[in-house]
Formats: C-alpha cells, structure tokens, sequence
C-alpha cells in the first residue's frame, strides 16, 4: 500500500485537470490522472510526475457512458496503490447554444457529462475513501451567474454546488468532507486572441484586472482536498479574482 496519500482527478490529461494533478503533486500526494480520449497527454504528464518523485498512473474512462466506468476506475486506482484519501471531479463538458436551439439530447449530454458522471464516481468512491477522506468538484461561476447561450451548462455546474452540499452533509459524520471550486475565466494560451471583446471585459470588471490561472484554481482544489481544510465542509470557493464579488461594471 502506498505511504502517501493517493488522489484521483477526472479529466487530469491537459489544461486545468493537469495543473490540479501537479499541484497535488507538489503538496506530496500520489496521482490517478484519469482521461477520456488524450492518453498520449495523460501519460506524459504521469511520466513527468513521476520523474519528480510522485507515483502516478493514467486512467482511462467515459464516465458519462455508464456506472460500470466509474467503478473501473475506482477498482484501477485502488488497485494499484491500495487506498484512496481524494477524488476530485474535474472532467466537464462546456458547450455553448442558445437555449431555443437545445435538444433534449443537449440537455441529456451537458447533464450526464456534469452532474450526472460525477454522482457515478462518487458512489463507486464512497467504498474505497479512508476516513478523513475528500472530495472536491469543479463548479463555475456561471452556476450563480447567468451568461447568454449557456443555459444548458450554467443549470447543470449549478446542480453539482447543490450535490456537493448534500454531499457534505452526508460525509461529514463519516469523517470525510466534500467542497466545491467555483473558477472564473481561466487564462490559456490563445484566449486573448481567440476571444478579445470577452478577455478585455472581464479584465476590466474584475478586481484583479486578469482572468485567473490555471495554477491559481489547482492550488484552490490542492488546498481544498487536503489536510490543512480540515474544518472546511460544504463550501462553493469562487476562484475568480474577485469579479463575483464585483458589480461587474466599468466605471
């Protein structure tokens, strides 16, 4: 059984998912990082986890296809370290249609891909996490804030805060713990260029002056599923510069 404390994280392959698997790295946990369809991505980060200390395997699953995934992964993960102390349910869907144009099949897809794939890895988790267990859930700030074109996504990153609350309610007599992450606009490379009208508003309504990085909302979901939030139980942190805090306007 491995010393260290062993943390999966969902859709850990690229972007934010990979910058939360190096993050608990860096904090002294082991990793699962879980992919759906970027192995190559997957298993070069687990290879330069690894290169830095930190015992890491890649796992692949769709875990909005059916509860049997989830249980795989699971039982993949247990399996090769004997324990597991953290889940953290990053792997989303985020797509965008106004909402005369969403089919039900949209609203099935968005739902299964955000709320419904994680409630899956949760109950195929709460058999393996050790006491002092925790989870953590990559919410937006959309589920309190509504954007045009993205209904279908703001409804359901608001029934996973909703999840998460009940959820805590439920492993804290356990001895476990279960929170949430609510990002802002998240710099990448390209985004400005991509996206110039969008980039330039939220810099301005935003205390901060800047989206957020990646590593500044992995730091959030590290502090969050360790130790050191041990009295932190059923809480949704907006990790957004302050601009959910803000009128959002330009003055």
């Amino acid at each position: 059984m491995s010393e260290r404390k062993v943390v999966l994280i969902t859709g850990a392959s690229r972007n934010l998912g990979a910058a939360i698997a190096r993050g608990c790295a860096k904090d002294g946990w082991n990793v699962a990082v879980h992919y759906r369809r970027a192995r190559e991505q997957a298993e070069t980060l687990t290879a330069g986890l690894r290169s830095q200390g930190t015992e890491a395997i890649a796992v692949q699953a769709d875990l909005a296809d059916d509860a049997t995934s989830a249980q795989r992964v699971i039982n993949e993960v247990v399996d090769h370290f004997g324990r597991l102390d953290g889940l953290v349910n990053n792997a989303a869907d985020q797509t965008t249609a106004p909402l005369g144009d969403l089919t039900d099949d949209d609203w099935q897809r968005m739902l299964q891909a955000n709320v419904i794939a994680t409630t899956r890895l949760v109950r195929a988790a709460l058999g393996a996490l050790a006491p002092g267990g925790s989870v953590v859930n990559v919410s937006s700030v959309e589920a309190s804030s509504a954007f045009p074109n993205h209904a279908h996504y703001a409804a359901a990153k608001a029934g996973l805060e909703s999840f998460t609350r009940s959820l805590a309610l439920e492993l804290g007599p356990k001895g476990m713990r279960a929170n949430a992450v609510a990002p802002g606009l998240i710099e990448r490379e390209g985004l400005e260029a991509a996206w110039p009208e969008g980039h330039a508003w939220w810099s301005s309504v935003a205390p901060n002056g800047r989206p957020v990085t990646a590593d500044e909302v992995a730091a959030a979901v590290a502090f969050l599923v360790g130790d050191q939030a041990s009295g932190i139980n059923g809480v949704v942190l907006p990790v957004d510069g302050g601009w959910s805090a803000s009128a959002r306007t330009t003055f």
